[in-house]
């Protein structure tokens, strides 16, 4: 057992742990959870489309020695079995007052255009001593591809401002990529801040740049900020996955607050850009508006209210003969979608009424064809509890509409969910049923759907046990399936 505990201290990743706190004093605690299930499924008037009997048996152990957190887990079933071991990946990471070092696989954010959280094999170190920040790091960013990276980072932090350099450099067989990021944020006036961030990168003697900023005012019941960003084209950093190159974006987003909190307005509008350098086939112009509102009228009502505008913009300009430009071979495509979204609720005592509603319209619009399509959704619900019966009743009536190339499409149904408690809290018992009708084009049909479920957990054990069974009618179609579940925790 001795040799079985050291070998599993080497071989799985610890947490990140405070070094004046690890010592002997802490031992070896443990704790987790087994949970063994059986599913049975049975179908009519269709071939099966699951296994009749299926079985599954779950573990999760999380170990604790002298400080270092060593999770382990397992599943098995008779529809295969799988081994985890989900920290077998070796980090250590402990810390000291304001050092905190980075062992083995480990990940760190510099900006968004230099290191920007790619995992790395190595060493990496961040140091915040009173209000500086510094960060270095040096590891393996792709073993296939033998990438490796190294860099830095130095700020410095005060009352909300904040002045930062960051230096990445990555390199492989093919690439060798350098970036360095120069970021301020500074609080101009009381109400005043601004931020701005500019990148570059030289990637195989390639240049480029990216540069994001911001200037805001926040009153007392109002604020207001712009924000602009711009990378461009063929933009890279081997320190992050992805960088969306290739853009400019220009958003402006304020904010309201009226009647001593009671209405709230929020709203974000914004335009984008592709093909900054015009070399692409085609452009694309983003259009983007939002508008949410927040109102409590009085003591048992709330309201929210949405609109949402997203438009977009395509010219594709194909080849053309060298020698000859007919205006007429470029094609203008544009795409609207425009969203109003509502909830109305009361609420007094035990019992609740809530009425959500959304429609959106959709327009994809191009020189030779015009496809419209509106979608509207409601649900009308109410839920009452009768607390000294440990009890709850919710009734909820749906409706879906959808009109897209001509074809329409309805779908529309109640939904009852009753449940009670038994026992002193230590039995569960719910029931639940739905009843839907689609219609579509010419052509209608109807689910039912019911099922109840019942739950004991004995007051202060550790034990869990759960059963549910299920039926599902579609036309000549019926299934049933029941389970079984049995959980411990220790």
């Amino acid at each position: 057992m001795k040799y079985l505990i050291l070998t599993i201290l080497f071989v799985q990743q610890a947490s990140a742990q405070a070094i004046d706190q690890l010592g002997v004093k802490k031992g070896i605690t443990m704790n987790g959870s087994i949970n063994a299930s059986t599913t049975a499924y049975k179908a009519f008037g269709m071939e099966q489309r699951r296994d009749p009997l299926v079985w599954y048996l779950n573990g999760n152990i999380n170990m604790n020695l002298f400080g270092y957190a060593m999770p382990f887990s397992f599943s098995y079933s008779n529809q295969g079995a799988r081994y985890s071991q989900p920290f077998n990946q070796y980090r250590f990471a402990p810390s000291y007052k304001w050092v905190k070092l980075y062992l083995g696989t480990s990940s760190m954010q510099f900006s968004n255009y230099t290191l920007a959280g790619h995992v790395f094999n190595g060493a990496g170190v961040e140091l915040t001593p009173g209000r500086w920040r510094i960060a270095a790091m040096y590891g393996m960013l792709e073993k296939s591809m033998k990438r490796s990276g190294y860099g830095t980072k130095l700020g410095y932090e005060n009352n909300g401002n904040s002045y930062s350099i960051a230096l990445f450099t990555a390199k492989d067989a093919f690439n060798l990529n350098h970036t360095a990021a120069f970021a301020i944020k500074q609080r101009i006036t009381k109400h005043i801040f601004a931020d701005v961030e500019y990148s570059v990168s030289l990637l195989n003697d390639l240049y480029y740049d990216a540069i994001q900023g911001g200037l805001g005012y926040t009153g007392n019941t109002w604020s207001i900020q712009l924000r602009y960003e711009r990378v461009a084209p063929d933009y890279t950093t081997l320190g992050a996955y992805t960088v969306v190159n290739d853009m400019r974006n220009i958003t402006i987003a304020p904010t309201l607050q009226l009647f001593k909190g009671k209405v709230a307005l929020s709203g974000n509008a914004g335009m984008q850009v592709n093909n900054l350098n015009h070399s692409k086939m085609s452009d694309t112009h983003r259009w983007v508006a939002n508008i949410n509102t927040s109102i409590i009228p009085a003591e048992h009502w709330t309201m929210n209210v949405g609109y949402s505008n997203f438009n977009t913009f395509t010219r594709v300009r194909p080849l053309a003969d060298p020698y000859f430009t007919n205006p007429l071979d470029t094609l203008d495509y544009y795409q609207v979608n425009t969203t109003y979204n509502g909830m109305l609720m009361y609420r007094i005592n035990k019992s609740a009424i809530t009425l959500n509603t959304s429609f959106q319209h959709a327009s994809d619009r191009s020189d030779a064809t015009d496809n419209l399509g509106s979608f509207f959704m409601g649900n009308l619900s109410y839920t009452y509890l009768l607390t000294k019966q440990e009890m709850s009743f919710t009734g909820t009536v749906n409706y879906y509409f959808n009109t897209s190339t001509g074809m329409n499409t309805e779908f529309f149904g109640p939904n009852v969910n009753v449940s009670k408690q038994f026992f002193n809290k230590t039995c569960k018992v719910a029931f639940l049923a739905t009843y839907n009708i689609t219609r579509v084009a010419l052509t209608q049909s109807s689910l039912f759907n019911t099922g109840l479920t019942l739950g004991y957990t004995p007051k202060g054990k550790k034990h869990n046990i759960s059963s549910s069974l299920l039926y599902l009618q579609k036309g000549t179609v019926r299934e049933w399936t029941g389970s079984m579940n049995y959980a411990y925790s220790f």
